[in-house]
């Protein structure tokens, strides 16, 4: 067993040991409850033991203690040291933790989570849980402190120190030092025993001399907490779909009674239709916007009842959202991650596309819901919603318009006069190069969008129109493909307001003036250049594209941008292998691109896939009707190089956006998290040829079959 080993083994076993002591003090508990009625049912002061030996106990191939894991309460290292001086105190005949350090630990619990808690969940400008991540940080400091403590002879230092230790070490599954240290249990009953035993130090100091009552009403009130029923579950999508059509059906009649036609086909067009094979991406509103035909009291009361209903159904949508990302099974161990896949590697149960499917049904009903905002990925500022990167620009006081990307504040007026800023002064609008005389490439302008940065040779409008042409490919791809940037666990804590979305550099793309310039400027690195509408080339981490009109030529089209943007989205959204696909699964990485070819405007946003959609459409003529199919071993097998170079690559171009849709939609998107969770493998370099049959759960020559039925349906 290697160093590595031993610590996964370790961070697999924490919560059973975890759990087994919380069963041990909540049986203390009980007895100290028995004795007080009747000291002969209390039984032996050894029954704590075979208590806490519950938790190891195997149901269904895990310990009872992993499967209680699920239920996400997190014990810090301090609560479970109060917890363990309950039961084990009576068994060594002195206590483990004298008066002096559970008097130090209930203080410590109600500071540090005094410190934490209130911010995190909205209060205050600063949300001090960030200061987890960072190493050696919060945890460094709690090991200064346990180390001070031990020099003055307090065993809650040790406490302290080893859970500085553990965290650093890398022994605790959260990554956050804070959950190390104090969790909202061990918070709340610290403020209970210092509301109970008097707010000053004397009053505190008489009541802590009772340390096993005191230790023993911890646990009482961790027994409610813990054991307390679980909420009634919400209603699932479906059902919420049928509860929507009977509420709209009364709205609309109502609307219509008003006279209010626009209103009526507001509330009658508002359940988004069945996917019927198609993934649905949903464009959001800043904010509720109200029609301005509404302008009397009957009115105002139907939209009354219209947002209330949504806001309720937001609700809704966002439970099961949050249930749907913490259903992942156990995160693979820090061995496991750093190995290609192999048959004996866990399989994930993640349900992130789900999860992510649901925030944004959220988002729909209430755009201004604040959790799934947050669990987006967006902040506020300035009384809306905007990404990070715009919030960052937004601090440095620069302004947004769709003409000419962030600029800084005051520059604005004068680009709308015509002037601009080139290298450090201001051109007239006469001097502005005109677009029959195009730039240099280097020579070009600067366009900044919310997350890609410009640089281009071309007439200003197209490139205004490639800028807004990425983000919608952004905005689009995160709802399709977004679970892909997030590992599941973090994607739960995001859910569930402990995660926060880091600010990151925007992606760079080039557009050029015209197609004489792109092939000049890229056929060094592509010799096939001339064949092309745009490409990402990964080295250089850029997208090149030429414009809607390139001086009367062919130009890249809209399926081009957002092919090239979903190849730089996958590349650049999350640490990668610069070998990705170079050894084998190539295939997946252009099946994902070929995918988002496929999008269809509706009045909701867009739809994604489809057998008749984009080039699926072609993979079904060629297969049904000419007989034409690559197994998914063979293409599961070829690497970038052997892919590109097969004479049958035109076909094989449209069988793959035929399996895309497959794997993204087949049998009512069965397989789409496994599709989602191979393309990471693939990027992280952490892939082989059976990958995507061990992650599906079922042999290549049946996943064969199953997309031959799917395509001729």
């Amino acid at each position: 067993m290697t160093p590595a080993d031993g610590l996964d083994l370790l961070e697999w076993w924490f919560p059973v040991v975890s759990w087994g002591v919380v069963l041990a003090a909540l049986t203390a508990v009980a007895q100290t409850w028995i004795k007080r009625i009747d000291g002969r049912f209390a039984g032996s002061a050894w029954l704590p033991l075979p208590a806490a030996a519950i938790a190891v106990i195997p149901v269904g191939g895990l310990p009872i203690g992993r499967w209680l894991h699920g239920l996400n309460l997190g014990f810090s290292l301090p609560f479970l040291g109060l917890l363990a001086n309950l039961w084990v105190s009576p068994l060594l005949g002195r206590p483990l933790l004298d008066t002096r350090a559970v008097r130090t630990a209930v203080w410590f619990g109600a500071v540090a989570g005094t410190a934490l808690y209130p911010c995190a969940v909205g209060l205050g400008s600063f949300d001090p849980y960030v200061l987890g991540w960072s190493s050696p940080g919060i945890a460094a400091l709690a090991g200064l402190v346990g180390a001070v403590l031990l020099l003055r002879r307090n065993a809650f230092g040790g406490v302290l120190l080893a859970s500085g230790l553990f965290w650093q070490s890398g022994l605790l599954e959260s990554n956050n030092a804070w959950d190390a240290i104090v969790d909202p249990i061990y918070w709340l009953l610290s403020l209970l025993n210092l509301f109970i035993g008097g707010l000053s130090i004397g009053g505190l100091g008489s009541l802590l001399k009772r340390s096993r009552r005191l230790t023993a009403l911890t646990a009482t009130v961790a027994l409610l907490l813990c054991g307390s029923a679980p909420k009634q579950p919400p209603p699932s999508a479906e059902q919420l779909d049928e509860q929507w059509a009977a509420s709209a059906a009364g709205l609309e009649r109502r609307a219509m009674a008003a006279g209010n036609d626009e209103l009526a086909t507001l509330v009658r067009g508002w359940q988004i239709p069945p996917d019927a094979g198609r993934q649905t991406a949903i464009r959001i509103p800043p904010a509720l916007e109200k029609p301005t035909s509404i302008d009397t009291p009957d009115e105002e009361a139907i939209w009354s009842d219209f947002i209330a209903i949504r806001e309720s159904r937001a609700e809704s949508f966002f439970q099961l959202a949050v249930a749907a990302a913490q259903a992942h099974g156990r995160m693979p161990t820090r061995t496991e991650r750093a190995v290609p896949d192999s048959a004996s590697r866990p399989r994930l149960d993640q349900q992130g596309c789900e999860a992510i499917r649901l925030l944004y049904r959220t988002l729909r009903e209430n755009p201004d819901h604040e959790r799934a905002r947050e669990a987006g990925g967006w902040v506020r500022r300035e009384g809306r919603w905007v990404w990070p990167e715009a919030a960052r620009r937004l601090d440095k006081a620069e302004e947004f318009s769709p003409r000419f990307g962030w600029l800084p504040r005051g520059r604005l007026a004068r680009y709308e006069q015509g002037e601009r800023y080139e290298r450090g002064r201001w051109i007239k609008p006469e001097a502005v190069r005109r677009a029959d005389k195009p730039l240099a490439v280097a020579e070009g302008s600067r366009f900044a969008s919310d997350h890609w940065q410009i640089t281009s040779s071309a007439d200003p409008a197209e490139t205004a129109t490639l800028a807004a042409s990425l983000e919608e490919a952004h905005d689009i791809w995160l709802q399709i493909f977004g679970s892909y940037a997030i590992e599941p666990v973090d994607l739960e804590r995001r859910f569930e307001g402990r995660g926060r979305t880091a600010v990151r550099d925007p992606f760079a793309a080039v557009l050029f003036a015209d197609r004489s310039q792109y092939v000049a400027e890229l056929e060094s690195l592509e010799p096939r250049i001339g064949g092309t509408l745009g490409i990402y080339w990964t080295p250089r981490r850029t997208a090149y594209f030429l414009p809607a009109d390139a001086a009367g030529q062919e130009a890249a089209p809209l399926a081009t941008v957002h092919h090239e943007a979903t190849h730089q989205l996958f590349a650049e959204s999350r640490k990668t292998s610069p070998l990705a696909g170079e050894r084998c699964g190539f295939w997946a990485i252009e099946a994902a691109a070929c995918y988002m070819e496929s999008l269809v405007p509706t009045a909701f946003g867009w739809t994604v896939g489809g057998r008749d959609a984009g080039r699926a459409a072609a993979a079904r003529e060629r297969l049904v009707e000419d007989g034409f199919y690559v197994s998914l071993s063979e293409l599961c097998s070829l690497g970038r190089r052997e892919f590109q170079a097969d004479d049958r690559l035109p076909q094989i171009y449209s069988q793959i956006a035929g399996l895309a849709d497959f794997f993204m939609n087949g049998e009512g998107g069965r397989r789409r998290e496994a599709f989602v969770e191979y393309l990471t493998r693939i990027y992280t370099g952490t892939v082989d040829p059976d990958t995507l049959a061990r992650l599906c759960g079922v042999s290549s020559a049946n996943l064969d079959d199953a997309y031959r039925r799917h395509m001729a349906r």
